[in-house]
């Protein structure tokens, strides 16, 4: 009586060893290189709009919160949060002020 070892079924492959992989190989799934790191970015519509604020504030205000906009949906792929800011507040005071500038220029 010989002794017969198990039949596998067809089709069948073994599962693969657990613990870590031997030296030199890849565990499984991982890209052998990681991820690239890829830089933040400066959003370019708050640096345009806290440079008009300076000079026409209006349109550097409303440049300046659709810059903060974008950048607060990047997930951290986009800088400039301090300067839309700024601009921000620059471009809301231009543009209360001048106008008030002008009306007590001519009033004078």
């Amino acid at each position: 009586m010989g002794s017969n070892p198990p039949q596998q079924p067809p089709g069948y492959t073994p599962q693969p060893p657990y613990g870590q992989p031997p030296y030199g190989q890849q565990p499984y799934g991982q890209n052998p290189y990681g991820q690239p790191y890829q830089r933040p970015k400066m959003n370019t519509l708050a640096l345009v709009g806290f440079i008009l604020s300076f000079f026409i504030s209006f349109v550097g205000l409303i440049l300046c919160i659709i810059g903060l906009n974008q950048i607060n949906g990047s997930n951290g792929m986009q800088t400039g949060k301090g300067l839309a800011i700024a601009g921000i507040i620059i471009g809301a005071l231009g543009t209360i002020f001048i106008p008030l500038r002008i009306l007590n220029a001519m009033g004078s």
